[in-house]
């Protein structure tokens, strides 16, 4: 008859393999290489997508420069045209300075009268732009500080305001140089950053100002031709670090941990049996955004969470109740009763033989 309990079946095999599970999911960090410098400054960065409606090929430069990257050191900017910047942007007054020193590193990009082209016609204007960051190293520090101040009322789009936040242009194609496009729509983010805006206990400041732009551009006939990024610029990057900087890492990190351990022993005689099972999992995940000198943004986002659990001993108050079969039947009750009942057998048989020599005297 085959037996329904199956523990000591299940103890041999789980103390023969001994069951342990590790999955670890590796995290996908990478360090990316970035400028050590303890002040740096950038007055223009200009990208632009290729756009086949309005005969744009993809571009990117900056222009204004400057960069401290010991103590002691002054830049007062250099204002070479390595990328071919002038011929996209025209500027009236512009200045970049940067100084590392023990008291203070600080950096600053200065502009008025900025006009960027798209194409061969004025698309963009800015009246002025002042970005300043500087940041107080120890033992006096770390104390950070940063503002970027602009006219709000003095940004231009193709003749449009446009204001801090998303704004949104109906714009034709005579106004974008391309005859072939009908009436379209371009949307137009500006972002200022300046992070301290107040006096902080914080080893960087940085400051800068975003003007995004992206467009939705239809024919005559109102079909749609081109949908995506039009141009982004970047003006006054000015950072400033008074302690060490670490590498930047990817935008998304995440880090997985389960272990889980169980282990089973069993008495057959006692028909006892002795369970455990603890879990653990740990997991964390990392989005870091920082803009520096090469103009990648982040935002720190930083989750964790830890979770345990551990499943009571069968038979420790407020466990389930152990399964099984009838009491006194199955395998870990057979041997027992089996030698009993031989013993029984074996007794009346000698008994039987006894009691028939004895009739047959």
């Amino acid at each position: 008859m085959p037996s329904f309990r199956l523990a000591p079946v299940l103890t041999g095999l789980v103390l023969s393999a001994g069951v342990g599970l590790l999955a670890v999911a590796e995290p996908a960090v990478v360090p990316v290489a970035r400028s050590s410098a303890p002040a740096s400054a950038t007055l223009v960065r200009l990208t632009t997508s290729p756009v086949e409606a309005l005969g744009l090929e993809a571009y990117t430069g900056r222009y204004g420069v400057a960069e401290s990257s010991g103590p002691g050191q002054t830049d007062n900017g250099d204002f070479g045209d390595p990328d071919g910047m002038l011929s996209r942007i025209g500027v009236a007054t512009k200045e970049v300075r940067t100084a590392a020193d023990p008291a203070k590193n600080w950096a600053q990009a200065q502009l008025t009268a900025l006009e960027v082209k798209l194409g061969r016609k004025p698309f963009l204007k800015v009246a002025s732009l002042d970005s300043y960051a500087e940041c107080v190293p120890p033992p006096v520090g770390p104390w950070a500080l940063a503002y970027n101040r602009t006219n709000g009322g003095a940004i231009e789009v193709l003749g449009h305001l446009v204001r801090t936040g998303r704004n949104e242009l109906s714009v034709t194609g005579a106004q974008l140089g391309a005859r072939e496009i009908g009436k379209s729509t371009l949307t137009v983010v500006v972002t200022p950053l300046q992070d301290p805006s107040a006096q902080s206990r914080q080893g960087y400041a940085r400051a800068w100002l975003d003007i995004d732009v992206t467009a939705s551009l239809k024919d005559k006939d109102g079909k749609a031709v081109y949908d995506g990024p039009l141009t982004s610029l970047r003006l006054g990057e000015t950072e400033a670090h008074c302690e060490p900087r670490p590498p930047t890492t990817t935008p998304v990190t995440s880090t997985t941990t389960a272990k889980t351990t169980t282990r089973t022993t069993s008495s057959t005689p006692a028909s006892t049996s002795t369970s455990a099972t603890t879990s653990a999992s740990t997991s964390t995940s990392v989005s870091a955004t920082t803009t520096g000198p090469s103009g990648v943004t982040v935002t720190p986002t930083t989750t964790s969470g830890t979770s345990s659990a551990a499943s009571p001993v069968p038979g420790s108050p407020g466990s389930p109740p152990t399964t099984g079969g009838l009491p006194g039947t199955g395998v870990g009750g057979l041997p027992a009763q089996a030698a009993a009942l031989l013993v029984l057998l074996g007794t009346g048989l000698t008994l039987l033989a006894v009691a028939r020599r004895r009739r047959s005297r």
